[in-house]
This record gives structure tokens, C-alpha cells and sequence, in this order.
């Protein structure tokens, strides 16, 4: 059965979110972009407050797919004391030589390293595994870049994130869903057996990313994960 994810912004989120926990707090601001990072400083408060009681993740930034940029900002947040590190790729170019370039700094690190593709910026990353996995990745996740209204459905259907997801574990590599991923989703995101589904909008007022996150939302999210079946709407 999927776990999901919570993704907050700041330590009073995370305070919000004590009295029930998802199994993944994500860290992360989303006023710098997809993956926009907070302070060390601030995710080391955060993995303090929740004491492990729950994993917890944290982004490093929306950075070019530079091999020296993203290894100074993973060894930087790995010092946080957070379970998982998220990395986004981007598909240029560079990307190939990026992956390579990053292989020795996550082999080296004690935090297991989550790779994040975007489903609006491309088609496919099944090719892409294989080097993933000889580098260290320990997982990875599909998200979307753009934030703009749309969801992970408006660019990938069921039957593409149910390859994604069957591929990713063919490489024994965690994978996870996200992209403005809604209450109504859950129901038909299940089936498709990835580790944990992600969730940020849906947990604020008005699917607002960068409004304050309510309890109320996390509730609802919370008991449809663990629920047998969840009620449309």
C-alpha cells in the first residue's frame, strides 16, 4: 500500500502537522519553485522537532544540472540530520554527464538520495534508470516543474505512471508520485503500488502551493491513504 508524503514550508507546518504525521515530511519552499530549498538551519529545527517519529526529506534547490553545484548543496543538506535528500533533473544535455558527475558524492553520503524528473518537461526517463541506479540513486519520483493549476494526470496518464512506476522497481529503486495531487486522485493512484504519493496544494487553503498548510487537509489526505477504499469528491 502507498505511504504519502508531506511537504511543508516551514517549522510552524510542521508543528501543524504533530498530531498526524504522513510517513514522509518533506521539506521544502515552494516560493523558490518546484523544489525550492529551505535553510539547513531551518530543515536541522524541523528533523529536530519530529524526533523520528515520521521520515523526513528535504530539496535542495531548483539548480542547472551542474555536478559540483548539486553535490556542495546535497553534502550541505545531508548535515541537516534528514532521511532522504531530493534532487531534481532536469533533461538537457548536460544531464547524462551530471548523473555520472554526481555518482561518488551520494555513493560517499550516509543520506540515501531521491532523484525528482518532472512529467511536463519530459516524455519518458526509463532510459535514464539504469545509470540512476549504478549512481547511487536510492529512489525516484515523478513531480511537475510548472505549478500552474495543472496535475500529474494532465501530462502522464495512468497507463505511462504505472510503467514509471513498474520500471523504478525493476532497478530496486523506491519510486514516488507527486504533482499537485489531489484528495480525488488517491483512488486511482493506489493501484498503481508506488511507495508514496506526494501532496502539497491539496494541504493548503484553495490548492494554494504557498498558502499556510491546514491540519484539516491532512487529515482527510491521511485517512484516505490508509483507508480500503476512498469516497470520490
Amino acid at each position: 500500500m502507498s505511504k504519502w508524503l508531506a511537504s511543508v514550508q516551514s517549522l510552524e507546518e510542521a508543528q501543524t502537522l504533530l498530531p498526524i504525521l504522513p510517513d514522509i515530511l518533506d521539506m521544502k519552499n515552494p516560493s523558490q519553485g518546484a523544489l525550492g530549498a529551505l535553510t539547513v538551519n531551518t530543515v536541522s529545527q524541523i528533523v529536530k522537532l519530529i524526533a523520528g517519529r515520521c521520515h523526513t526529506s528535504a530539496t535542495i534547490g531548483d539548480l542547472p544540472m551542474r555536478a559540483d553545484l548539486i553535490n556542495t548543496a546535497m553534502i550541505k543538506m545531508a548535515s541537516s540530520g534528514v532521511d532522504y535528500i531530493k534532487v531534481g533533473l532536469l533533461t538537457d544535455d548536460n544531464l547524462t554527464n551530471c548523473i555520472i558527475g554526481l555518482a561518488n558524492t551520494i555513493k560517499k553520503l550516509r543520506t540515501p538520495v531521491i532523484a525528482v524528473f518532472f512529467a511536463d518537461k519530459t516524455s519518458d526517463v526509463s532510459a535514464l534508470l539504469p545509470l540512476l541506479k549504478a549512481s547511487g540513486f536510492y529512489g525516484v519520483m515523478i513531480d511537475t516543474a510548472i505549478k500552474n493549476g495543472q496535475h500529474l494526470q494532465d501530462h502522464w496518464d495512468l497507463l505511462q505512471l504505472a510503467r514509471f512506476v513498474k520500471a523504478v522497481h525493476q532497478h530496486n529503486m523506491i519510486c514516488g508520485l507527486a504533482g499537485a495531487l489531489r484528495y480525488e486522485d488517491i483512488q486511482q493512484m493506489r493501484p498503481l503500488d508506488a511507495d508514496y504519493l506526494g501532496f502539497r496544494s491539496a494541504l493548503c487553503e484553495r490548492r494554494q502551493r504557498t498558502s499556510e498548510l491546514k491540519l484539516k487537509f491532512a487529515e482527510q489526505i491521511h485517512q484516505a491513504i490508509k483507508a480500503k477504499t476512498v469516497v470520490a469528491g
